[in-house]
């Protein structure tokens, strides 16, 4: 299962987005973050939406378990938890 952003040809074409009616909190707290990193704040949202978009949603994640196979576990998987808390320390 593979959602890595693919960078290959993102170079090729450049083009302009523009985002209108954000609240001006937001676009303060872009640009703090981006100046901080040494980036234009294009540069640090470009950034972020390839983070955001190298990640599969929940949908995309959900649609891919459902097609593996079910597993037949040996023990039931709340007493698999409660075996481990244990091993960790950590009380039921």
């Amino acid at each position: 299962m593979q959602y890595a952003c693919n960078t290959d040809g993102m170079n090729a074409k450049r083009v302009d987005v523009q985002i209108r009616g954000m609240p001006a909190g937001l676009r303060d707290r872009l640009r703090r973050r981006s100046d901080r990193k040494g980036v234009s704040m294009s540069q640090y949202v470009i950034e972020v939406l390839k983070d955001d978009l190298s990640r599969p949603t929940l949908d995309e994640w959900w649609e891919e378990v459902r097609k593996q196979p079910p597993l037949n576990l040996r023990t039931p998987a709340a007493d698999a938890i409660r075996a481990a808390r244990r091993e960790e320390g950590v009380e039921d």
